[in-house]
């Protein structure tokens, strides 16, 4: 049987008969995988604590006639999100690429924004300097990254009942450049309202993320961010 090894992102994992778990993978050699563990929930399993959600990982895949099978793993890092609101948006994140990525579609670009942005929402938890707004705007630039590179970029200047506001916000995350905007917490809440119905009618379903009480959570007390 034909083996690969890759680097990967763990998206998710889920029960497989037994005590088997099938884990969803986003790799860098391959795009999204699914990859099986056997006995991954008994406590003599070595490859199952390395295998967490959003951790970072090498991995050697077995190719079967039914499902691939992970032969080993190695942890290389573990994205920890300890404050809920800074892992909410990283469930966020997550579901997009369940949903919204096709299986075995490489993406060398996307798989370096992924980890650069699961590295800022990290490091952006810092206790003293925590900023709900700052990390929630990171998310709509990542999600608006990810529509562009995927193809799926919206034709603003149709979009009529779009305030030019709302319209600037987009296009300078298009274009990698929203450092420069003075982005209000009421300008960036229309500006994810407005995700929210585009990924709804791109994915003829809703994300679950977008209705979790810690994402919900409010911007105040901060007014502006840039």
């Amino acid at each position: 049987m034909p083996t690969i090894k890759t680097e990967a992102v763990v998206l998710s994992k889920r029960p497989l008969w037994e005590a088997d778990r099938l884990y969803v993978l986003y790799t860098k050699d391959f795009g999204k995988l699914e990859a099986q563990v056997k006995s991954a929930a008994r406590p003599s399993s070595k490859q199952a604590g390395s295998l967490e959600p959003v951790s970072l990982v090498q991995v050697m895949i077995v190719k079967g006639k039914k499902r691939e099978t992970i032969a080993g793993v190695q942890l290389i890092r573990r994205f920890k999100f300890d404050n809920y609101f800074a892992f909410s948006q990283a469930a966020l994140i997550r579901e997009l690429f369940l949903k919204l990525i096709k299986p075995e579609v490489k993406d060398d670009v996307l798989y370096g924004n992924l980890i650069s942005y699961l590295s800022s929402v990290e490091n952006l938890q810092q206790p003293t300097g925590f900023s709900p707004l700052k990390v929630k705007f990171f998310s709509q630039r990542f999600i608006w990254q990810m529509i562009k590179l995927l193809g799926h970029q919206p034709d603003l200047d149709s979009e009529s009942d779009l305030s030019a506001e709302v319209k600037n916000l987009i296009k300078a995350c298009l274009d990698q450049q929203p450092a420069t905007l003075q982005i209000s917490s009421d300008l960036l809440q229309k500006l994810e309202s407005y995700t929210q119905n585009y990924l709804y009618n791109l994915l003829e379903s809703d994300l679950n993320s977008f209705y979790s009480p810690f994402y919900a959570k409010s911007f105040q007390p901060e007014k502006t961010l840039g």
